[in-house]
């Protein structure tokens, strides 16, 4: 997916300059994702889950949320 970072919609885009493109990639199980043809590792632990990718200049950012929920019981 490519979304400009300014267009309605993109709620939450982090006030990226109009020139920087938004990707989303699936981490495979090695950690790893491929932007372009050249593979970056990202981390297991975000394996199965999508991140995004932000392209500003010469940069390439990435950027995940991981939602937690434990409960413990009160002994």
């Amino acid at each position: 997916m490519n979304v400009s970072a300014n267009s309605p919609g993109s709620a939450g885009s982090d006030n990226f300059t109009e020139d920087a493109s938004i990707f989303s990639r699936k981490v495979a199980r090695s950690g790893h994702i491929s932007y372009e043809g050249h593979p970056y590792f990202i981390s297991k632990a975000l394996a199965g889950r999508y991140i995004r990718l932000v392209v500003l200049a010469d940069r390439l950012i990435v950027d995940a949320s991981i939602p937690l929920h434990k409960e413990y019981p009160l002994v």
